[in-house]
């Protein structure tokens, strides 16, 4: 039977990005404090929440894996200000649950929902389905506390936010967070069919303007067909109000097919997932390249941001893929982050402000060395 401690190690040489690493050591704090003593005697400290990033973020290096899956209490719901305060290991969907009790809700809502911590999300300044309406992570914090790389543990207030929303925690760990929120609303969704790029645009940019519109999703017709739908390009659209065409169960499981698209692609084979975000205006360029090498692609069309699914053979044009997005004026990342897989596609002044930030909080380079920056 083999060891305990290495089947963990191995389990923790990777996240969903597949990328593979090495474990050096696996601590589980409980508190602030434990967190205070491993930066005292470690360096190569790897933070990690869910290991749900896409980009190799919590990969280690051969690294100490600091995993906050044990604080993860919700320490005060306020219904009075709409606000919550919790810890980094808090899992999304398990606040929702809790808050829906009192008609409370926090509205931003990655894919991962029932399994991303608020952590991870801060970390990564996470999007999601609902960003027409909702934004950032960081648009719905009110406060941090943080742990910077010489122990030093600090209340972060807005204007401090950048840097440590975003930072995939290469400049200090997110503990604690004070979270804005919204009274849960009624939701309904509408679909609608193209079968040209022009058409569908000219519909988002119509349903952009509606202040009840929370959610506009787009579907290639490669991603159509792979959950079964007619081959066409669509357009799934939520409402917070009546509007919309699909309700109740109905508007479940609209969503829920909505959910299945990645599965489907990755399991024919189109698993590695990007997300680059670009103007709305240069959509048609990037698609006729995209269908050109026969990528799937869909995404959250309301904020620019697309993901394209390669397979194994088309990883080879994710360099090219690159180029095009930046000649396009668009982002490498809309909200999966950097981590070691992008990074070398950063610009130098990108690089050097990044630098600039980690020395500040981190100046021996003890948490997440090699993320983001060399």
């Amino acid at each position: 039977m083999e060891n305990p401690e290495k089947i963990e190690k191995i389990a923790y040489s990777t996240d969903a990005s597949q990328i593979k690493g090495e474990a050096r050591k696996i601590i589980f704090p409980k508190n602030v404090l434990n967190i205070v003593n491993v930066l005292r005697t470690e360096t190569n400290i790897v933070i990690r929440g869910a290991g749900t990033g896409l980009v190799g973020g919590a990969v280690p290096l051969n690294s100490l894996v600091l995993d906050l899956s044990k604080m993860n209490k919700i320490l005060e719901i306020d219904k009075i200000r709409n606000t919550v305060y919790v810890e980094a290991g808090c899992i999304l969907d398990d606040l929702n649950y809790e808050l829906s009790k009192q008609g409370l809700e926090f509205p931003v809502q990655p894919s991962s929902s029932w399994v991303c911590t608020i952590g991870g999300m801060i970390a990564t300044n996470a999007v999601g389905a609902r960003a027409t309406r909702y934004g950032r992570t960081s648009d719905w914090v009110k406060e941090l506390e943080v742990i910077t790389g010489n122990g030093e543990i600090h209340k972060v207030k807005p204007l401090g936010f950048s840097d440590f929303c975003g930072m995939e925690g290469i400049t200090g760990i997110i503990t604690k967070a004070k979270l804005k929120l919204i009274d849960k609303p009624t939701r309904t969704a509408s679909l609608f069919k193209f079968q040209g790029l022009g058409e569908l645009i000219e519909k988002v940019r119509a349903l952009k303007s509606m202040k009840e519109v929370s959610m506009l999703e787009f579907l290639d017709k490669a991603s159509s067909k792979a959950i079964g739908w007619e081959e066409a390009y669509y357009l799934l659209v939520e409402f917070e109000s009546e509007q919309g065409t699909f309700k109740g169960e109905k508007y479940e499981k609209i969503l829920k097919e909505r959910d299945k698209i990645y599965p489907e692609l990755a399991g024919k084979g189109y698993s590695s997932i990007e997300d680059p975000k670009i103007q709305l205006p240069k959509l048609p360029d990037l698609a006729m390249w995209l269908e050109e090498k026969q990528i799937p692609f869909f995404g959250h069309i309301g904020e620019g941001i697309i993901h394209p699914c390669l397979n194994a053979q088309q990883t080879k044009y994710l360099d090219e893929l690159m180029r095009i997005v930046k000649k396009l004026g668009g982002q490498i990342t809309g909200e999966h982050g950097i981590g070691l897989k992008k990074k070398k596609f950063l610009e130098e002044n990108e690089k050097q402000l990044i630098t600039r930030m980690k020395k500040r909080h981190d100046p021996l380079c003890k948490l997440n060395s090699g993320k983001v920056i060399d």
